[in-house]
């Protein structure tokens, strides 16, 4: 799952709309529709897996070398970091299956593949590979490994090798074919094309409660890159409806409520409920947004180092290189240590998105020749992500390409809904100068 809708952090104070398109807005957000999931005490969802967790280790204990009763609880420490936000229980994971991997001659596509998945949870997407690439030498669910190296391909910015691995499938109308068809849609830019693929996607699973969910919880994702806020809006609200304890639905409406509604106490209320039951550190991002949006300077600045201490520390590895890397652009006027980690998660990822990072960290630091030859090197025709065409249309400006800038600050204007108010205002007096 992505970070609360792919939050860009670039903080000033919000543009507020007046007249009737913020009464527009306000029909959106109904806080009865969702009020009685933010006034649950109990997660069932979280107590659900403690107790299977608590089954599967006591069978352990009886039987310490019992290889199944292992798998289960690596697989439920796993799913229950989707829910809590532990990632020691990621880690915890890691362990176990290391040790079955170390402990048996059999070959274990399945264990290569789980531990796949740790990885690319925690970033680790080069160690994914090397993972993947062991599943498929020992061949067993060649098609499961195949589609997971379709997954982390497109993480490393291996375009190539994701289509090359799409095309051994020939079944394309079949669910893990099409969310990945999805993917590289999103990616090139047909977001209406994504959009359908996901639809018809959750059709073919809307008898599998955990796959539905998912595939509505991004589906309404893109509703809302797509500026469909209000089918973004219902998508989220029938997730909880199916499970009142889908907090990433929750994430979701707390986004409409900034992003769209610039309804700042609603978006607190929704997220200081989330904060305290998942142990990550973005919803500190999302209050520090809020605070900059209600020029207050000291809670901003609370809730930046809140997030800066929590995802420095080692257990998150470079889980939080991109958003670290931008608030030392954006908040902390150190563009060199920008251009480090940029630097670090091109080694990591060489993705269109870690490039433009760099030449971000460039531009900010005055470079403006630099971030230019990555620019079009690097970013121009390759991503479509809206905070990449803001950053392509600053540095075009900078370069006195006005033609470009103009057309990359339009492009990005297109998704003020997904880069937030403080970066369409940003845009919008570019658009104006």
């Amino acid at each position: 799952m992505k970070l609360i809708l792919r939050t860009v952090i670039l903080f000033s104070t919000a543009a507020l709309f007046s007249g009737c398109e913020k009464n527009e807005e306000k029909d959106i957000i109904n806080p009865a529709d969702y009020e009685s999931y933010l006034e649950r005490d109990k997660d069932e969802s979280l107590k659900s897996i403690n107790d299977e967790m608590a089954f599967w280790q006591k069978r352990l204990s009886d039987v310490p070398d019992g290889e199944a009763f292992r798998l289960k609880v690596a697989g439920l420490l796993s799913a229950r970091f989707m829910v809590n936000g532990k990632i020691e229980d990621v880690q915890a994971s890691d362990s176990i299956y290391h040790l079955i991997l170390e402990g048996d001659n059999q070959p274990h596509a399945s264990v290569h593949r789980s531990l796949a998945t740790n990885c690319i949870t925690q970033h680790k997407f080069r160690e994914a590979r090397i993972e993947i690439e062991k599943a498929l030498e020992i061949g067993e669910g060649k098609a499961s490994s195949l589609y997971m190296l379709v997954d982390i391909n497109l993480e490393l910015g291996d375009y190539a090798g994701a289509e090359y691995a799409m095309q051994q499938f020939t079944n394309k109308n079949f669910f893990p074919y099409m969310i990945r068809e999805a993917k590289l849609k999103d990616h090139e830019g047909h977001l209406d094309s994504a959009i359908v693929l996901m639809e018809r996607a959750l059709i073919q699973v809307k008898e599998n409660t955990s796959l539905s969910l998912w595939t509505q919880s991004n589906l309404a994702d893109m509703y809302g890159h797509a500026g469909r806020i209000k089918e973004a809006y219902d998508t989220y609200l029938n997730v909880l409806k199916q499970n009142p304890d889908y907090d990433y639905a929750l994430k979701g409406i707390a986004w409409i409520a900034f992003s769209h509604a610039h309804n700042f106490e609603e978006t607190k209320r929704i997220v200081n409920y989330i904060g305290p039951k998942r142990a990550t550190p973005d919803m500190h991002l999302l209050l520090a947004q809020v605070a900059a949006a209600e020029n207050n300077d000291v809670e901003k600045d609370k809730q930046l180092e809140l997030f800066t201490k929590s995802a420095t520390s080692p257990k998150y590895g470079d889980m939080y290189n991109k958003y670290l890397a931008l608030l030392e652009a954006e908040e902390f006027s150190n563009p060199q240590a920008t251009i480090e980690i940029a630097k670090k998660e091109i080694s990591n990822r060489p993705t269109p998105q870690s490039y433009d990072l760099l030449a971000w960290g460039y531009f900010k630091n005055g470079n403006y020749k630099e971030a230019l030859h990555i620019a079009q090197e690097r970013l121009e025709n390759k991503t479509y992500e809206p905070d990449a065409m803001y950053h392509l249309g600053m540095i075009y400006k900078a370069n006195g390409m006005e033609r470009e800038a103009k057309r990359c600050f339009e492009e990005a204007a297109q998704s003020s809904f997904e880069l937030g108010p403080a970066t369409a205002k940003k845009i919008k007096e570019q658009m104006k100068g």
